[in-house]
């Protein structure tokens, strides 16, 4: 269960292990987010193997911790963990330079991403009063949606380098992706990079549209409401024989 009346500051003084064990460390799933973002920005100049795998790990232990803090159910335990080793042993194995491999690279973090997304939904559907760390979740959610676009972008580049920016040769290029779709997200649109077929052009709409309204609704709603309780639906009681 969620911790009433929980706000940003309620857990001030905790040490790191108490944050680490506890549910709903949303903050501390927030700044890991962060380290993800900080890692697929490191440059792969000859080391795109390496740093495939390095991302996919990194990622792999912020699922983890999402999976953790999130209360999931033993089912997602074991999922997950057939997901990783996939996700991990194709990086290895498959050359990330290739097509093939840096497609599967970019399934590989879109599946995390996904499955993350769907940790931290179910557990922030459950919190039974808005909480300073129903809005970190909330934010942990739109963060993991500019990495899951990041992904379907590199899937595009994969299987379509010139649809995703054009003749350019920057589809492959993982710091550019992840920068044009953060930025597309919270449409600030600078024009440096756009997208080239018509297909691209459709995510974009979609990953805009989506970060626009999330903001302005889901967590606009959570703030102007934290320490309410939510309401809940009742369920439908059988009538009783006369």
């Amino acid at each position: 269960m969620a911790e009433e009346g929980t706000f940003f500051g309620a857990r001030r003084g905790w040490a790191l292990r108490r944050r680490f064990r506890a549910l709903d460390s949303y903050g501390l799933l927030l700044l890991m987010i962060m380290v993800s973002l900080v890692v697929a920005a490191i440059p792969t100049e000859g080391r795109e193997n390496l740093m495939a795998v390095i991302r996919t790990v990194v990622l792999a232990g912020t699922f983890l911790f999402a999976l953790h803090t999130s209360d999931a159910s033993r089912w997602m335990y074991y999922a997950s963990v057939v997901l990783i080793v996939i996700a991990v042993s194709a990086s290895i194995i498959v050359d990330a330079t290739t097509k093939t491999g840096a497609a599967i690279d970019a399934f590989a973090a879109l599946l995390l991403v996904l499955s993350g997304l769907f940790a931290i939904g179910r557990r922030f559907a459950a919190h039974p009063v808005v909480t300073g760390q129903s809005v970190l979740a909330a934010l942990c959610i739109y963060l993991l949606l500019g990495l899951g676009y990041a992904a379907v972008y590199g899937i595009i580049g994969a299987l379509d380098p010139v649809g995703l920016f054009g003749p350019v040769n920057l589809a492959q290029n993982n710091i550019v992706r992840m920068y044009y779709s953060f930025i597309t997200l919270c449409t600030v649109g600078y024009g440096d990079f756009v997208p080239y077929a018509n297909f691209t052009r459709m995510v974009a709409v979609t990953e805009a549209l989506v970060g626009q309204v999330y903001l302005v609704t889901i967590v606009a709603l959570l703030v102007s409401h934290v320490g309410h309780e939510r309401p809940r639906r009742e369920r439908s009681k059988p009538a009783e024989p006369s």
